[in-house]
This record gives C-alpha cells, sequence and structure tokens, in this order.
C-alpha cells in the first residue's frame, strides 16, 4: 500500500468487490452462527505479498498462502503460492455460507503471518495484501522503535483503523481485551514511536505481548467502531483492519 511505505498494514477492509482465478479450492465449514449470511458458492481472495524493508516494500515471490476457516485451523480450505511479483490468488468452495476464517502466510526467513478480515466474508475480495517482515525488522519495530521488550512467546498484532470510506482514520485509540501490556502507534514521520497516544493519518497501531482470542477495537470521539476477534499466535504478527 502505498500510503504507507514502513509497516505492517493490511487492506483487507472490506467485504467485497471483484477477485481473479487460480489457487486451489475446497470446502469451508460453517461458521457456529445460528443464521450465518448467505455467500456466494465459490469465494476468490487474491492480494499481494510484500515485504517490509526499511522505509520501501518489495514483493515476495515463494510464499505459502493457506486458508482456513475458523472451525478448523489445522485443515487449509485453498492453498496458493506467490509469483515473481508476489501476487496471490485462492478459490474457495463455501457451500453458499459466509467465510468465517483466516489467511497464514509462511516463508523462510520472514516472520509468519496471519491475516483476518474485519467480518467475515460473503463474496469475492482482490484486496487482500500480506505485509511480512524478517526477524531483524520485527526486533527493530517491537523493540527499538516501540520498547515493547516483545517476549518470543508472545503474539503481536498490527492494526489498520479505517472509516466507511475507506480510508484511514487519524486520532484513533486502539483497544483489545484482554488489554496488550504495550501499545504502539506509528509518529507523523511514518515510524512507529513509543510515546504516540493515538493513531496519526496512516491509522496505524501496535498490540505487543498478547497471545490467544484477542477482542480488537477502537475508539475516537464521535465515531463507533466494531470489534472482532483474532487469534495471536506466539512468534507470529497477525495483522486485521478495524472499521466502524
Amino acid at each position: 500500500m502505498s500510503r504507507i511505505s514502513t509497516l505492517l498494514v493490511v487492506s483487507l477492509a472490506a467485504c467485497g468487490g471483484g477477485g481473479g482465478g487460480g489457487g486451489g479450492g475446497g470446502g469451508v465449514d460453517a461458521p457456529s452462527v445460528v443464521d450465518a449470511p448467505m455467500a456466494a458458492q465459490m469465494i476468490t481472495i487474491s492480494g499481494t505479498a510484500v515485504e517490509i524493508q526499511a522505509l520501501a516494500t518489495a514483493p515476495v515471490e515463494g510464499v505459502k498462502v493457506e486458508a482456513f476457516a475458523s472451525s478448523d485451523e489445522v485443515t487449509a480450505v485453498a492453498t496458493a503460492t506467490t509469483d515473481a511479483s508476489g501476487n496471490y490468488s485462492l478459490v474457495i468452495s463455501t457451500s453458499g455460507v459466509a467465510l468465517d476464517g483466516f489467511l497464514k502466510a509462511t516463508k523462510t526467513g520472514l516472520v509468519d503471518t496471519y491475516l483476518y478480515p474485519p467480518e467475515i466474508l460473503v463474496q469475492d475480495f482482490a484486496g487482500a495484501s500480506i505485509n511480512m517482515v524478517s526477524p531483524t525488522t520485527f526486533g527493530l519495530l517491537s523493540d527499538t522503535l516501540c520498547r515493547a521488550n516483545q517476549d518470543a512467546a508472545q503474539g503481536t498484532i498490527a492494526l489498520l483503523v479505517e472509516d466507511a470510506t475507506p480510508a484511514a482514520v487519524a486520532g484513533a485509540v486502539i483497544a483489545s481485551t484482554p488489554a496488550a501490556p504495550t501499545y504502539c502507534y506509528n509518529s507523523t514521520s511514518g515510524l512507529p514511536a513509543f510515546d504516540a497516544t493515538e493513531t496519526q493519518p496512516d491509522g496505524v497501531g501496535y498490540m505487543f505481548n498478547v497471545t490467544g482470542e484477542v477482542s480488537v477495537t477502537a475508539t475516537k470521539a464521535g465515531t463507533t467502531f466494531k470489534s472482532h476477534t483474532v487469534n495471536a499466535r506466539a512468534g507470529a504478527l497477525t495483522t486485521t483492519v478495524i472499521l466502524p
């Protein structure tokens, strides 16, 4: 995403709009919700995987991208590998039930990254960008810039706060249940700053040393944001978007 060149933001900010082709297919278990929304029989999720390198990004070839249903975090329902431009595409059979799940991106030498949408998916989505970092860059983010003293046995969440447009929201305060020991935000320079107290125009925030199921949201005067749950895994980066 060109508007934020420095950090771990995600663009899976809405549940709509056409997707590409390719990828592998499989059935998805229905979410454990009564009267779950109906969905297209086949959903295509596509996007680009990039590595954040200092103040620039570079597409990453050979990233394994897997889609999982939240009801089964062991068996992938679709798998793809990014091409030389970092692009991937997944085709998922939904049996007509909205997809409650997440993506997992892995490549040797990069931190495992999980991407959660802010809402369950009911149709194709072509903007599921995956932003990855090396362990060195992650250490710079967590321990040097945010002074979080990240525990390798704990997880990290990176969030993008957006409005209904969608556009990044400045002046929002991120929150979680359970609370994270450390919250951090980008500064106006675009780099994380340990003393920042709210989102800047890029809308980015971070939660450190959180593990397991975490409910994430944000607050800002005049705006009510929805909360949703992600699973923050030890030693990995979890990314998501917060919407009104």
